[in-house]
């Protein structure tokens, strides 16, 4: 086998994980028979990715060599998944969970700005400190508690844009705002990190290619420990602000397309 052939085999199928994001879809798939298609597509879709996300080669890649694929799952796990998770969610189910008076009050506490915000930004910067992601890296019970934060923060993070409920969602001008405030401090650690010294992050200077593929990481792809930080700095940098741009223009599309007199909610059931 080649290298690149060692490498796309390298499947963790971890049981925990598989069984627990087939029990979440299948769950939802049959909660939502005869719903419209294109909602539960975006729950399904986000389940997906973050399976991929965990079991594929990415994660050996991530946890072993490449400080720069550690950051694109760490990008999936806060930033694209759990929008895709809120999409999927019927406001007839948050309705109905949000007369519970300690789910009301733990969402007026957690989901609400600027608790949410510190929340989703704080998990980014605080994990990504070296000393912090370094102790993550050399602990596996550390590494999943770090994982299942970014998914956790995530979704408290975009809650208020993306909630189901209208009431608890942020204004068009307050959502830009706490949208770009984040793109401003992930831009600021993705600069810290593509400017710093190579090195922060001790393990990618000398992997111990398990899998035999450091030469065509070096050689075939050009990625040495320093151009290695300073891509995961970039990708933290330019794509992540990008989603919080993204999130700004759907924001304020979702606004201008909101009609004058806005139809009846939709019933709980």
């Amino acid at each position: 086998m080649t290298a690149l052939e060692r490498w796309m085999t390298a499947w963790d199928w971890e049981p925990s994980i598989v069984i627990g994001c087939a029990a979440l879809a299948a769950g939802y798939y049959f909660l939502t028979r005869g719903r419209p298609l294109s909602r539960r597509l975006y729950f399904l879709g986000g389940m997906l990715l973050l399976l991929l996300d965990l079991v594929s080669p990415l994660d050996r890649l991530g946890d072993e060599y490449l400080f720069s694929a550690h950051i694109v799952q760490h990008f999936i796990l806060a930033l694209i998944v759990p929008p895709l998770l809120l999409l999927g969610i019927y406001q007839s189910w948050i309705e109905v969970l949000l007369r519970r008076p300690w789910i009301g009050w733990l969402e007026h506490r957690i989901g609400h700005p600027p608790v949410s915000w510190l929340l989703g930004v704080g998990a980014m910067l605080v994990w990504h400190v070296p000393v912090v992601f370094n102790a993550a890296l050399g602990n596996d019970v550390l590494h999943v508690i770090q994982h299942l934060s970014f998914l956790v923060t995530g979704t408290v993070y975009w809650w208020p844009i993306l909630a189901p409920v209208e009431r608890v969602r942020l204004s068009v001008a307050a959502s830009v705002s706490y949208l770009f405030t984040a793109c401003l401090s992930c831009s600021l650690l993705g600069a810290a990190l593509t400017f710093g010294p190579p090195g922060l992050y001790p393990a990618y200077l000398h992997p111990r290619d398990s899998l035999g593929i450091l030469s065509m990481i070096r050689d075939g792809w050009g990625l040495d420990a320093r151009n290695d930080q300073q891509l995961g700095g970039l990708l933290m940098w330019v794509p992540g602000c990008f989603v919080y741009l993204g999130g700004v223009l759907w924001t304020l599309a979702r606004w201008y397309g909101k009609p004058e007199y806005p139809a009846a909610e939709e019933p709980v059931s």
